[in-house]
């Protein structure tokens, strides 16, 4: 894989993001682009992107929250997350469909996972699709359960990931 990922770091990035996070969701689980215009402002250490040069291959993001489970609307919507939450949750992760399978989701994920432990985060939740809960076991989670969320007419998984706390 040779990729680069990265914080977005302009406004045309943010464009290129919202709409490929656009094609990889249906469109009542998509982000709206305001949602991600808060993310990106909010939380650009958790609103990542790789880059094959030029091209915006994959994105993931998400937001700081005080939250014990992804099931709080507001995570989803323009106002969640705090900007000194002790969990990270994670509501994107979405690679371009003629890129998937190459590790590209694999590395975002990991990235993620690394800026909340070297934030000091206590861990790490979000909620997938019954299909991903293995991919996400491979990167470390743990699903807790089905999560009572209908967001965009489907049925959720939460999965968590403890990080190990600083001495």
């Amino acid at each position: 894989m040779t990729v680069e990922i990265r914080p977005l770091r302009t406004e045309e990035e943010l464009e290129l993001a919202i709409r490929l996070e656009a094609s990889c969701y249906p469109p009542a689980a998509a982000a709206s682009p305001e949602a991600f215009r808060y993310r990106w402002e909010r939380f650009p250490s958790y609103f990542l992107s790789a880059w094959d040069g030029p091209q915006l291959t994959g994105i993931a993001n998400g937001v700081l929250t005080n939250a014990r489970d992804c099931s709080d609307v507001g995570l989803k919507k323009t106002h969640g997350g705090t900007p000194d939450g002790e969990r990270l949750c994670i509501l994107t992760v979405a690679v371009a469909a003629e890129r998937r399978g190459r590790g590209i989701g694999a590395a975002l994920l990991r990235a993620l996972i690394d800026a909340a432990a070297s934030g000091g985060r206590r861990g790490v939740m979000l909620m997938c699709q019954r299909p991903l809960i293995g991919w996400y076991r491979q990167a470390g989670f743990r699903e807790t359960g089905a999560v009572y969320d209908e967001h965009g007419g489907m049925r959720w998984h939460e999965m968590v990931l403890p990080l190990a706390q600083p001495r």
